[in-house]
């Protein structure tokens, strides 16, 4: 069985919390959280979050500030985030959005949308670890002996001298 991808919930009204655990808990691991700080504490002491679903506007330590403390670990870095608040203005979202947020969902919203969205950015980041992965520059050791018997051109060219005849 495939394991469930672990989110962390950053949120201080529990009426949301409560919804979001009702329609998440049955794909995904949850982590709560009820302040910025709290949140931050969890990050920092080493825990990994496949992603993370937070408030803008959360006390002591905001949404935003939880996004740049994501993006400035090597570790955390690629982590999704993604910003529920009922902040009205698109100069606050473009704000979040360039300063390392995924997605920017409005309350009121639909719970359905969320797991929507958290499975959409979650295919995305799997595909952008996987594209990282794959395009690695090929390691060639010096000691390691190439398949070709043929020494031709073009492989000596690559190769240099560590290429065998």
């Amino acid at each position: 069985m495939k394991t469930k991808r672990h989110i962390l919930i950053a949120d201080e009204n529990q009426y949301v919390v409560d919804i979001l655990v009702q329609t998440l808990s049955k794909d995904f691991k949850l982590t709560v959280a009820n302040t910025g700080q709290e949140a931050a504490r969890l990050l920092i002491q080493g825990n990994r979050f496949d992603a993370v679903l937070t408030e803008l506007d959360l006390p002591f330590f905001s949404g935003l500030e939880l996004t740049k403390l994501i993006r400035m670990s090597h570790l955390t870095a690629q982590t999704p985030v993604i910003i529920l608040s009922n902040v009205s203005d698109s100069t606050t979202r473009i704000d979040c959005l360039e300063q390392g947020v995924d997605a920017f969902l409005s309350k009121p919203f639909n719970p359905l949308e969320v797991k929507a969205k958290l499975h959409a950015v979650l295919r995305r980041a799997d595909l952008s670890s996987q594209n990282t992965q794959d395009n690695q520059p090929l390691q060639v050791k010096p000691e390691s002996k190439t398949p070709w018997t043929h020494r031709s051109r073009i492989v000596s060219m690559l190769l240099g001298d560590m290429a065998v005849s």
